[in-house]
């Protein structure tokens, strides 16, 4: 390869110092054939270092290993940088001075011929330390998400005998030993158990939030809209007892039935109106407006509040997630809603999504589902 290395010097000089690694090629009896010039660059080559084409590369190879921080990487360093096998590969070294540098060898040669070995050489300093800061990244991530699955089961085990409490007694209510309730009673018992339920399942499904599982699969029935946006829109006047944001509901009764579970699409919607109740000021308005579309049912829950910033108006659908100005603001929340509500509605087969409210302050929090129900989500912007 010496040999043929002279007929070709000049162009193989070109070639190596082409190459944007530190590049040394030497022959099948470890001589060397060419460097270029970033490898005097890299390495601070001393003086009288024979690297001229036919000189020996044990010296360079002695002086490499002598720069190594490690003893086990020096004797590494040396058995495979004097192995005349061909054979390909590739290792990172530490170096004394702090610096990390990776070595690829490959094999030169043509069929069965073997001339020796290509030796590129490159700091991949900077690229470790990427590397480990992402490493301690995620190592952190993991134990976040440790503490999150620790605190649901936590909040599951404290919320289950209160709530199984309240609901048994709801339904001893429902049954007085009195005489029957009027109406109105019914209604109130039966917008206790309801939420009760709820929040009985918004704390099953704690621990399946914290760890990224999906939840429940839903019992789909016909529902009329209207009646869901009247029940969501009159508990929810009954919870602010008056105050707060002026609240409407605008839906037609003659539209078509939709296939859905009712008392998961409840909890969605009334975790959309609540949502945009706490973030809107009093003096403001809150409307729930549901039309039907085609084969679809769209229900948008449009506010004047503080709004979602653009580049959180798919973030805020993540478990744990919220809105820095919710924040900032001092608003209450876990970040735990908006992502429930997006699980239901897209185990609907639908999409949940927000915008702006144009030339106002507000957001618009858009529920689009099929009227015969679906088991998979649309394609499109779905939060």
């Amino acid at each position: 390869m010496y040999e043929a290395s002279q007929e070709h010097g000049p162009l193989t000089g070109d070639v190596l110092d082409a190459l944007p690694q530190a590049a040394l090629l030497v022959d099948r009896d470890l001589r060397v054939v060419r460097v270029n010039r970033r490898l005097a660059g890299l390495l601070p080559l001393p003086d009288g270092l024979d690297l001229s084409p036919g000189a020996p590369g044990d010296p360079l190879i002695e002086y490499v290993a002598g720069m190594l921080d490690r003893p086990d990487e020096r004797r590494r360093f040396l058995e495979d940088a004097r192995t005349r096998a061909a054979v390909t590969r590739t290792a990172d070294y530490h170096l004394r001075d702090g610096r990390t540098l990776r070595r690829r060898r490959a094999p030169v040669g043509h069929g069965d011929a073997f001339f020796g070995h290509l030796w590129l050489i490159e700091d991949v300093t900077r690229q470790h330390e990427a590397e480990e800061d992402l490493y301690e990244q995620v190592r952190k991530l993991a134990a976040l998400s440790d503490e999150r699955a620790a605190f649901a089961g936590r909040v599951l085990h404290e919320l289950r005998t209160p709530l199984a409490t309240v609901l048994s007694f709801a339904e001893l209510l429902l049954e007085p030993a009195g005489g029957p309730l009027d109406p109105e009673q019914v209604a109130f018992v039966d917008a206790i158990r309801r939420n009760a339920r709820r929040m009985q399942v918004v704390a099953e499904s704690l621990p399946n939030a914290a760890a990224g599982r999906p939840p429940g699969q839903p019992h789909p029935a016909p529902l009329r809209v209207h009646e869901l946006v009247e029940r969501v829109t009159l508990e929810a006047l009954q919870r602010s007892a008056g105050s707060g944001p002026y609240l409407t509901a605008d839906c037609p009764a003659d539209g078509p039935p939709l296939i859905a579970d009712a008392y998961m699409l409840t909890g969605a919607l009334e975790e959309l109106v609540a949502n945009a109740l706490r973030f809107t000021p009093e003096d403001g308005q809150v409307d729930i407006v549901g039309r039907p579309d085609g084969d679809h049912w769209t229900i948008q829950v449009r506010d004047t509040g503080i709004g979602v910033p653009l580049e959180y108006q798919e973030e805020i659908f993540t478990p744990f997630v919220r809105a820095p100005n919710a924040r900032r603001g001092g608003f209450p929340g876990t970040g735990l809603g908006l992502a429930g509500a997006l699980d239901t509605v897209r185990l609907h087969g639908g999409t949940l999504t927000v915008r702006d409210r144009e030339n106002r302050p507000g957001a618009v929090f858009t529920v689009r589902l099929p009227s015969g129900g679906g088991g998979a989500p649309e394609h499109g912007a779905a939060g």
